[in-house]
């Protein structure tokens, strides 16, 4: 499997996990196993490689896309600063509204981390 850069993967994977978890149907259990494996410091490229083709196949092909779209009508202007990884394990960045919930990582199930705009 020709997999992308860990970094992005990695950022991705947290991104995508709640969407995972719900299409991985009987391979739950492997999912989690892959979480596990990824709170404890594994590499992504290696967790992603042990996972089943069709659970990570649509993780793959979003590969390199910028993120979720903007939700259509917002609650409010966008907060001033990023939100990023909780433990500093992959490169994620999200933004938000005020109005919304700040993001969370669900692989280390934890609230990003806010860093202001300077």
């Amino acid at each position: 499997m020709d997999l992308p850069q860990d970094d992005d993967l990695h950022a991705q994977f947290c991104r995508e996990l709640a969407t995972l978890r719900l299409l991985s149907g009987p391979r739950r259990a492997a999912l989690e196993q892959a979480v596990r494996r990824l709170r404890e410091g594994a590499d992504i490229g290696e967790v992603i490689a042990g996972l089943d083709v069709p659970l990570v196949d649509p993780l793959l092909a979003r590969q390199g896309e910028a993120g979720p779209p903007t939700a259509v009508g917002a609650p409010g202007p966008p907060v001033r600063g990023a939100y990023l990884c909780p433990v500093g394990a992959c490169r994620r960045v999200e933004r938000r509204r005020a109005g919304e919930g700040p993001p969370e990582c669900l692989v280390h199930e934890r609230v990003l981390s806010f860093v202001p705009d300077a």
